[in-house]
């Protein structure tokens, strides 16, 4: 039996609460917390308040080992299976940096929750 969503029936979906919430930490004290989301839409209002050194370390770091960690699209892909808009997050956090990081990364969650995932 094949059941086919609505694109209106989608956007539930993406403003649903799931666990575990992504948190946005501070880089340097972790124990500093700048926001946390439950869905996509959380995510989309928290992002303009969060500093744009929190998003890259968040969505582009190189750990120690120097294997890249992308927190947010692992989030993105196994939390809210939002697999696509999880390689984008990571392509975009490949080519840019700072401020137009954020900007990028804002209007790319934005016309997600817009087109309904």
């Amino acid at each position: 039996m094949t059941v086919n969503i609505t694109e209106k029936e989608k956007i539930p979906l993406l403003s649903k609460p799931i666990n575990p919430p992504f948190t946005f930490r501070d880089p340097e004290n972790p124990s500093k917390i700048y926001g946390s989301a439950l869905s996509l839409k959380e995510l989309a209002d928290i992002l303009r308040y969060i500093p744009f050194f929190s998003i890259e370390y968040h969505t582009h770091r190189i750990d120690e080992d120097m294997t890249i960690s992308s927190d947010l699209a692992l989030w993105l892909k196994y939390v809210l299976n939002l697999d696509d808009l999880a390689k984008e997050v990571e392509t975009i956090a490949q080519t840019y940096k700072g401020l137009e990081l954020k900007e990028k990364l804002i209007s790319l969650i934005n016309s997600k929750l817009f087109e309904g995932g």
